[in-house]
């Protein structure tokens, strides 16, 4: 939970949840909150170009790109695309080089 430290969350006690979470003897659930990015303008971050083809997915990319399969959500955020179905075969997509990690 470490990199979650400074995550804000939600205390989860909806009526929607109420049946599950009184038959498993649970009061509540705490979520984490999505954090909300500003939109980064590309032309103030150099990038590369990449042509998406079958097989790849965010992941890959992010490992190949950055040496770290978790910064897969910084390509899906810059390309405005929340996963990896949002992507398709042949498009070009921007990579951001990692400069960008000091802008988060």
């Amino acid at each position: 939970m470490a990199k979650y430290k400074d995550s804000k969350y939600s205390n989860n006690n909806t009526k929607l949840y109420k049946k599950i979470l009184e038959e498993r003897g649970i009061k509540n659930i705490y979520q984490f909150r999505t954090k909300i990015f500003d939109k980064i303008d590309p032309s103030s971050v150099r990038t590369s170009t990449y042509v998406w083809k079958k097989g790849d997915n965010l992941f890959k990319l992010a490992n190949r790109f950055y040496s770290n399969k978790d910064y897969w959500w910084i390509i899906a955020h810059f390309n405005q695309k929340p996963t990896d179905g949002s992507f398709e075969i042949g498009e070009e997509i921007l990579i951001p080089s990692s400069e960008i990690f000091g802008r988060l």
